[in-house]
This record gives structure tokens, C-alpha cells and sequence, in this order.
């Protein structure tokens, strides 16, 4: 909004404010805000500036972003002291969600869902201890739905990642697992996304973490919950190897598309399934496993590029995931119409050779 105004300033006559340029050329501008900086600033300036804010030829039309943690305004960012911007309060989320402005914003053509402020100075805040029950809570979000979303991202920033692959086994053993969802995030959102379609979860380690833990971010949005949801992206995930089994993603009936590019496999994330790493690494163990074969029959499109896990043993090293266990889920994947992922070309020949109708990349 400063911006702007300091721009408006700067043309000197008020005939040559911002507002009394070309519609268009101001949409062009426009472009450039971000949902939070459009609404909450631009569009309270004047009449104007409220209807280009709801012109549909913006994208900001089609996308906007949901705080989740502190204030809703961006302005906030800069109280960096606050405690309220370290925890997601899911009670006062819920307060606010219920309130008859946000069933107003997030309808059609407002279809994509990003959410802010679940993530500060490169880890992911943690869930505030609430005065509410779970009771009276699934009672509120019972009454909460926004049908016409049908995209979420809750990714973060890739930095962390970057300090990941530099890392070694041992040392990364020893990283905190500082960019793990709280559960009751992921539970919020699927009660009340009927209608998703497409889920983002990148760059944030994964579950289950703890030996007795059977839940993860996925399972959460089940086909109850999320009956249309058919594209998942996990890029750049750290997690265990129970991922890889699929389980988390067996009630998901319409999913059709699997992205988990980057994907480290780490076996003391989850200690309780370790012995489950050599069905799906070791090509002549007496149990053979593919990656996901719980969820594998309806996959259409997968990719699983630079796909990494820790080995076991006293030594431990990062082994990119072997051609043949590749190969064996791409013959086990009977819908399967276009994989990517660190085939050789001589092995995707073979494949090409066996199920022509498959696009390898």
C-alpha cells in the first residue's frame, strides 16, 4: 500500500494518481501483491481500488493465503517477539474460520488455498495447548466448510533442505525434526476442504516419527474427509520407510498422481518399521515389497527423482534408490501411464519394451 501511494505521490497532479491510470495497466501492477498485501492494504484505500481488487482477471481472484498462527495481518511479520507467532492456536483459528467473512472469500473462482504462517526462521511453529476439547472442536469444524477449494499448499521453504544435502548420515541423524506439522493442522484442514482435489505438502519432514505411531499427515485426508483427492506433492520429504508402504494413502480412492521428487528415506525416523527397509531395498530378501503397493493400483502418473535412503547397519551412508526396485514398481503398477525418475535409459528400453504405453521421463 506504501507503494503505491508513494507512487501516487510522486506523479505530482492528483489527475495522475495511481487510480486514474488505464484499468488495465493498474491490473498489470496488482499482479505483483500478494492476497494479504491486495485485500488487507490496496483494496481499503477507496472505492476504486476495492473493485480492481476483486477484478477476475487477477489471479489473486483464483488463490489466497490462510494465516494460520498470530495475526492475520502481514504487518505483524515484524513483531517477531510475539510468542502467538511461534504457536497455532487452533481454537482462535477456528473462531476465525467460522466467521461468516471467510465462507464469503473462499468461494469460486477462489480455488487454490495457500497457508502462511505455519512456518518461522526455518522450522514450523508447534500447536498451542487450547482451552477447548477436541469435542467442542470437531463440534465447530462440523459447522465449517469451504467446498469450492479445491488446491492446498501448506509447503515451506526449501532452505532447510539445502543445509539437509550437505549433511551426512551421521550429522543428519543428529537434526532436529523441526519441520513436522502439528497433527491437529492437518486434521483442521481436511474437515473442512470437502471438495480438495490437489495437496501440497513440500519440504516438510514426515510421519510417523514415534515407535507406537500409526497416523501421518496423509492419513488425515482420507476419503471421508477428502473423497475427490487425487494429486499429492511431497517433494524434497524426510521421513521413514513406512511411507514407502503406502498405507497412509490406501482410503484415497481417486488418487491418480504421486510427485516425491528428492525424497530421503530414513529408517531412524521410525524405528519401530526399520526391518521393513530390506523388503523394499534388498532385490533377493525373503518378503518383497514395492513402494507403495498399498495405493499403487489406481497411480497414473509418479515421479521419483534423486529418491535417497539411509542404509542400516553400524556404517551408515545415503544410497540413491536402486534400478531394479524401480523397475519392479513400474511393473507392478498396473494404470501406471508416465513415470519419471533415475532410470538409466538402457533399463527404461527394457520398460518401454514390456509396457509400451508408458511415457518414461
Amino acid at each position: 500500500k506504501s507503494d503505491i501511494i508513494m507512487m501516487s505521490e510522486n506523479f505530482g497532479p492528483s489527475e495522475a494518481h495511481f487510480y486514474h491510470m488505464p484499468k488495465d495497466c493498474r491490473l498489470n501492477i496488482l499482479e505483483y501483491l500478494s492476497p494479504t498485501e491486495l485485500y488487507s492494504c490496496y483494496a481499503l484505500t477507496s472505492r476504486v481500488c476495492r473493485n480492481d481488487s476483486l477484478d477476475c482477471r487477477l489471479p489473486q481472484t483464483k488463490w489466497g493465503e490462510l494465516w494460520v498462527s498470530g495475526s492475520d495481518r502481514a504487518d505483524d511479520e515484524t513483531n517477531t517477539e510475539s510468542k502467538d507467532r511461534h504457536e497455532i492456536s487452533m481454537g482462535a483459528l477456528l473462531r476465525r474460520l467460522s466467521h461468516p467473512s471467510f465462507s464469503l472469500a473462499w468461494r469460486a473462482p477462489r480455488c487454490h488455498m495457500k497457508i502462511v504462517g505455519h512456518e518461522f526462521n526455518g522450522w514450523v511453529v508447534t500447536a498451542k495447548t487450547d482451552d477447548q476439547s477436541f469435542e467442542e472442536m470437531q463440534e465447530i469444524v462440523s459447522y465449517i466448510s469451504f467446498p469450492d477449494v479445491t488446491s492446498l499448499d501448506i509447503s515451506v521453504s526449501e532452505e532447510m533442505n539445502k543445509e539437509r544435502d550437505q549433511r551426512n548420515p551421521e550429522q543428519l541423524a543428529s537434526m532436529p525434526l523441526d519441520r513436522v506439522l502439528p497433527r491437529s493442522l492437518p486434521w483442521l484442514l481436511a474437515g473442512i476442504l470437502p471438495g480438495l482435489v490437489e495437496l501440497d505438502l513440500s519440504n516438510l519432514q514426515g510421519g510417523p516419527i514415534s515407535e507406537g505411531d500409526y497416523i501421518s499427515e496423509l492419513s488425515l485426508f482420507n476419503s471421508s474427509n477428502c473423497p475427490n483427492l487425487g494429486v499429492i506433492r511431497w517433494n524434497n520429504r524426510v521421513g521413514g520407510c513406512y511411507f514407502l508402504r503406502g498405507k497412509d494413502m490406501r482410503t484415497l480412492g481417486n488418487l491418480r498422481e504421486l510427485y516425491v521428487d528428492n525424497i530421503l528415506c530414513d529408517w531412524r525416523f521410525d524405528k519401530l518399521f526399520a526391518p521393513l527397509m530390506n523388503q523394499f531395498f534388498e532385490e533377493n530378501s525373503i518378503i518383497q515389497r514395492f513402494f507403495f503397493f498399498a495405493c499403487n493400483s489406481q497411480l497414473e502418473r509418479v515421479s521419483i527423482l534423486r529418491g535417497r535412503y539411509v542404509t542400516m547397519g553400524p556404517v551408515t551412508a545415503m544410497i540413491e534408490f536402486p534400478q531394479w526396485a524401480l523397475m519392479r514398481f513400474v511393473r507392478r503398477s498396473p494404470r501406471l501411464k508416465w513415470f519419471r525418475s533415475e532410470l538409466t535409459e538402457e533399463n527404461k528400453q527394457i520398460l518401454s519394451r514390456e509396457k509400451p504405453e508408458i511415457t518414461f521421463r
